[in-house]
C-alpha cells in the first residue's frame, strides 16, 4: 500500500515537473515571436498536477473510508476521512478555477498597442494622463519583482533549493526508493523495482535542474522584452503629447468668427 501511494505521489510530482518545463518553453517561444510580454502559462503550471493530486487524494481517501466503514463498527472515522477527501477536491477545484478565470494584468505591450492605434491623431490630455498612470502602475508592479539571476550552474542550483515545488519531486523519488527498498528486502523477487525507483530519482533530479534553467531563461527574456516595450511606450507617449499640444490650424479665426456672430445675434 505504501509503495503504491508513494508511486502515485511521485507521478503527480513528475507531472508538475513536465508542466513546469513545458510551459516555460511554450511561453518563451511566444515571447520570441512577439505574441506577449507577460508569461501566462508558466505561473499556473501547478494547475494540472494539483488537480491530479486532488484526484489521487480523493481515491485514497475513499478507499481508506471504505476500509474503515466495513472493518470498524464505528462509522464516524470513515465519514471524517471521506469528508476530508471531498474538501481537498473542492479546494483544488476552486484554486484551479481562480487561476483559469483570473483576468490578464496590464502590460507594456497592451499600452503600446493602444498608443499605436492613436498614433498621429490628437488625443485628449485626460487619456494621456491615464496612460501615464497606467505606465507608473506597471513600473511599480515590475519593480516589486526582483530580476532573475543569470542561468549559471550555481544560480540554477540555488533556484532549485529556494523553491519547494522543485525540491519536492526529487524528495518524492527518494521516498519511493526507500519504500521500494524495504519492500524488496522483504520480497527478494521484486528486486527490479529498485532499478525503477533509482531511475525515478535520477529523472526527477534532471527535470528539476532543466526546469529551473528554463524558468530563469524565460524570466530574463521577459525582463528584456519589457524594457524594449517600455522604451516604445515612453516614445509614443511623448509624441502623442506633442501632437495634443499643437495649436489647431485656423482655430483662432474660427473662434473670432464665432464670437462675431454671437455679438451680431445679441445686438
Amino acid at each position: 500500500m505504501l509503495p503504491a501511494a508513494a508511486l502515485g505521489v511521485w507521478l503527480v510530482a513528475l507531472s508538475l515537473q513536465l508542466a513546469d518545463l513545458g510551459t516555460a518553453h511554450f511561453d518563451a517561444r511566444l515571447l520570441a515571436r512577439g505574441n506577449r510580454t507577460v508569461v501566462r502559462l508558466h505561473p499556473v503550471a501547478w494547475v494540472v498536477p494539483l488537480a491530479a493530486l486532488a484526484i489521487v487524494a480523493l481515491f485514497l481517501g475513499l478507499d481508506w473510508a471504505s476500509r474503515l466503514l466495513f472493518e470498524e463498527s464505528d462509522p464516524l472515522p470513515a465519514v471524517v476521512v471521506g469528508l476530508g477527501a471531498l474538501v481537498i477536491l473542492v479546494a483544488a477545484w476552486l484554486a484551479v478555477t481562480v487561476a483559469a478565470t483570473r483576468p490578464a494584468a496590464d502590460s507594456y505591450r497592451a499600452l503600446r498597442d493602444e498608443l499605436v492605434d492613436v498614433a498621429g491623431t490628437r488625443v485628449q490630455q485626460e487619456r494621456l494622463d491615464e496612460m501615464r498612470s497606467r505606465l507608473s502602475a506597471i513600473d511599480a508592479d515590475r519593480d516589486r519583482t526582483p530580476p532573475a539571476p543569470d542561468a549559471s550552474t550555481f544560480a540554477v542550483a540555488l533556484w532549485v533549493f529556494r523553491r519547494p515545488q522543485r525540491v519536492l519531486p526529487p524528495l518524492a523519488g527518494v521516498l519511493l526508493l526507500v519504500l521500494v527498498s524495504i519492500a524488496a528486502a522483504e520480497n527478494p523477487g521484486r528486486g527490479w523495482t529498485l532499478a525503477v525507483a533509482i531511475v525515478a530519482v535520477v529523472l526527477s533530479t534532471v527535470l528539476a535542474i532543466a526546469g529551473a534553467r528554463a524558468s530563469l531563461v524565460l524570466l530574463n527574456a521577459v525582463r528584456d522584452t519589457q524594457v524594449e516595450y517600455r522604451a516604445e511606450v515612453v516614445h509614443l507617449l511623448t509624441e502623442a503629447e506633442k501632437i495634443s499640444k499643437k495649436p489647431v490650424a485656423g482655430l483662432g479665426e474660427r473662434v473670432s468668427r464665432a464670437l462675431q456672430i454671437l455679438r451680431e445675434q445679441q445686438g
